[in-house]
């Protein structure tokens, strides 16, 4: 058995990377469910946030990882909403992860797609009675792709295919909006119409950004990798830091802004990414800067 650990040479991030038996993912384990939770009482709403998967930064010489975040809104009045639905390696942990919360997959009536790549959409299928929102410009995107005008190798487009012929989709339209107690915002560059979640919680503005920032390296310095406008990227960043108080992004721990004045903000990570990997015979892991 091999028990690694690593730095990470970008600044502020330090990835513990710990190399048991047998393999099974653990972002979120029962001993800090709880400080990941957050209730809004404000004007007499309630709304509670559960993080089932926070996102991981990385890729390996196999590929992108893609551990994403995934997050569970539940209102005070009306269905829980499922912000992004994680991947394919991640359905088990999902379905235990909301039975852990008293919940099934038909229990959630809203899915919110911040955009169409793999990491994001892959358990979609998972929620029978759920209305799943996407916005325009990603379906063109996600045409685009399929019709090979557009190579963005991340887009599952055959997984559309069902969701188009379904009666459950719900297209965006526009720059921003409101769906019963929530409000989206067009944030593109990383994808075309990648949306961001902007939610009000114990008075403070939370913008679940997806990959619109990835990771607090790009909110620090506003500097986008993999993304297909670097340009619309910057501003979707620019506009994050102006607006939140607290970002989750779509790769990465929890992020808060500290404001010190007008022109200097502070980001605080909330905590350094961890991942548990199980494997049952000796490993190596070696894991460099990029």
């Amino acid at each position: 058995m091999v028990i690694a650990s690593a730095q990470y040479n970008i600044p502020n991030y330090i990835l513990n990377i710990f190399i048991k038996m047998y393999c099974k993912r653990f972002l979120l384990r029962p001993d800090n469910e709880e400080k990941l939770k957050r209730i809004d009482k404000k004007g007499g709403d309630s709304v509670r946030l559960d993080i089932l998967f926070t996102g991981f930064p990385g890729r390996s010489d196999r590929g992108f990882l893609g551990w994403s975040s995934c997050v569970l809104v539940r209102p005070e009045t009306g269905s829980p909403i499922l912000f992004d639905t994680a991947g394919f390696n991640e359905r088990v942990m999902l379905y235990e992860r909301l039975g852990q919360l008293g919940m099934k997959p038909e229990d959630i009536g809203a899915v919110f797609l911040s955009h169409f790549h793999f990491d994001h959409v892959a358990n979609v299928g998972m929620f029978p009675n759920a209305k799943i929102y996407l916005h325009e410009k990603e379906i063109a995107h996600i045409h685009a792709c399929r019709n090979g005008n557009v190579h963005d190798p991340a887009v599952p487009h055959e997984l559309f295919l069902a969701l188009e012929s379904s009666d459950n989709l719900r297209v965006l339209r526009g720059p921003r909006g409101r769906v019963d107690t929530w409000e989206w915002v067009l944030t593109p560059g990383h994808t075309p119409g990648l949306c961001s979640m902007l939610l009000t919680i114990g008075g403070k503005k939370w913008v679940l950004a997806s990959d619109a920032v990835k990771n607090s390296y790009e909110l620090e310095t506003e500097t986008v990798t993999m993304t297909l406008d670097p340009k619309a990227s910057k501003q979707s960043i620019v506009w994050i830091k102006n607006t939140a108080d607290v970002v989750i992004p779509g790769h990465d721990e929890q992020l808060i802004l500290e404001r010190m004045d007008e022109s200097a903000i502070h980001v605080v990570k909330h905590a350094h990414p961890d991942i548990t990997i199980e494997v049952p015979v000796q490993v190596s892991v070696r894991v460099v800067s990029s």
